[in-house]
């Protein structure tokens, strides 16, 4: 079985669906000398060591804001409404009227 080093917008236990990237390895070693250096360098969530006879998580303390608190994700996903389905859409999207 395969070793993982994952890195998560929050805690992995919390089943939340924000990993953002992972590797997978055939050995420890390889995958702790890389949770190692993603612990390193990671600015917010968590750094994950995931297989079969480990399970780490190392947690920076800081979380990503979620996209929609800003509206940026929100616009986007009206401009993407918006040129499928014209106006209405964009508007469906928006709330507006």
């Amino acid at each position: 079985m395969k070793y993982e080093v994952n890195e998560w917008g929050s805690h992995p236990d919390e089943n939340n669906d924000d990993c953002w990237t992972g590797q997978d390895f055939d050995t420890l070693e390889e995958a702790r000398d890389c949770f190692k250096e993603q612990c390193k360098t990671a600015a917010e969530g968590c750094v994950e060591l995931k297989g079969p006879d480990v399970h780490e998580v190392h947690d920076t303390g800081k979380r990503a804001a979620p996209a929609e608190d800003s509206g940026s994700w929100k616009r986007e996903m009206a401009m993407e409404a918006g040129m499928l389905h014209g106006i209405q859409g964009y508007n469906d999207v928006m709330g507006y009227d």
